[in-house]
């Protein structure tokens, strides 16, 4: 076996209390060097394991993406039963815009504290060229948790093809107005008001309104759930999402039912009249 110590003596003579000295000095040694080689395997180990298991996040195996019901909602955490039973603790989105909450609404469910967003072609003038055929409704987004043309969608103006030479925007262009609803007036013109800039579009005759919130405010158990992330080899119930999209098929702004309810349950005198009214007098029938 090969000598391990860093020093040898180099005395001649021999010496036997030197040599049992250097003996237990060499092995005492030989099991210090060991123990420090198991202790730089173990950090060797560690360190590459996590390298590895940030780089595995981005491996497909570890990527999931599944649909589901909504079971309950805290802060921080979502619990979704999957298509298969299985309960999916899954943590919302790190971008405020990758979770959301779509469902159909109606114009009367446009109110104070909403804004709006649709596409349509204009000219270079800014008149309107096409009917609006979709119109997103949503709620303000805190400006921090917005990056890049993120904040397009969420603030309001006219955004153009940021990327369009400017000699070709005198042409008709395809433009997202985001903006305050200012109303519909009777023939179906959308008035928004999109930052400094009042625009008036035609509505479609079958224009579409939909609901879409950055929140969980209107999310209820039951409601169909489709996400997409990745998760940890160790437990795939415990999902890191990178989008949730919460759907449901409750229509929201229409029209309550507004019946008495004196009309819908008559009283107990008017369903003894009623009754009396529906006997058949036998005398009369045994006479005719």
């Amino acid at each position: 076996m090969k000598n391990l110590c860093l020093f040898r003596f180099t005395d001649t003579q021999p010496c036997p209390a030197v040599d049992a000295a250097s003996s237990r000095w060499s092995r005492r040694s030989r099991i210090n060097s060991l123990q420090t080689l198991a202790r730089i395997g173990c950090m060797l180990a560690w360190l590459l394991l996590i390298p590895s298991t940030a780089f595995a996040q981005g491996n497909a195996n570890l990527v999931t993406q599944f649909t589901g019901t909504l079971k309950t909602a805290q802060p921080g955490v979502l619990v979704v039963t999957r298509d298969d039973g299985t309960e999916m603790f899954v943590q919302p989105p790190d971008e405020l815009p990758n979770l959301a909450f779509v469902a159909e609404a109606k114009p009367a469910f446009l109110g104070r504290g909403m804004l709006i967003r649709f596409s349509g072609v204009f000219d270079g003038a800014g008149n309107p060229l096409s009917k609006i055929e979709k119109v997103e409704i949503f709620q303000p987004v805190p400006p921090q948790q917005l990056k890049g043309h993120q904040r397009d969608k969420f603030t309001p103006g006219v955004y153009g093809d940021p990327h369009a030479n400017p000699q070709q925007r005198v042409e008709p262009q395809k433009y997202e107005v985001v903006g305050i609803p200012m109303g519909i007036t009777p023939n179906g013109i959308l008035m928004t008001q999109a930052g400094k800039i009042s625009v008036r579009c035609q509505l479609a005759e079958e224009a579409q309104f939909e609901l879409r919130l950055n929140n969980l405010s209107l999310a209820q158990p039951g409601d169909p759930v489709s996400v997409s992330g990745f998760y940890q080899p160790s437990d795939e119930t415990k999902v890191k999402a990178e989008t949730i999209t919460i759907t449901t098929d409750r229509v929201y702004g229409e029209p309550l039912a507004k019946e008495n309810s004196r009309t819908r349950r008559p009283s107990r005198r008017n369903r003894a009249t009623d009754e009396d009214a529906t006997k058949t007098d036998p005398q009369t029938e045994v006479t005719e």
